[in-house]
């Protein structure tokens, strides 16, 4: 089996801005269990991936999902701060 990841990378420095969520790929190996593949960057996933959700494919893992119902507008701004552990 596979299953898709979303989360945010660590680029960078020591601390960085995470301007947008980064995905990649992890597949069920016998002896060893889930093993991450980050084919963008041609790597496996290290401690600079930080995960938010998996599943079987990107809507299914979305971190944020939801329903609205009737009239007006809706905005959402998100800031996030990826920071190397001390």
């Amino acid at each position: 089996p596979a299953r898709y990841v979303t989360g945010y990378l660590l680029t960078g420095g020591e601390e960085g801005i995470g301007e947008a969520s980064h995905a990649w790929a992890e597949l069920h190996v016998e002896g060893l269990g889930w093993v991450g593949f980050d084919p963008a960057n041609r790597c496996c996933p290290d401690d600079r991936y930080i995960r938010l959700g998996s599943g079987r494919d990107a809507l299914d893992a979305a971190p944020i999902r939801g329903v609205s119902r009737g009239g007006g507008t809706e905005a959402m701004d998100v800031t996030v701060v990826v920071a190397a552990q001390q």
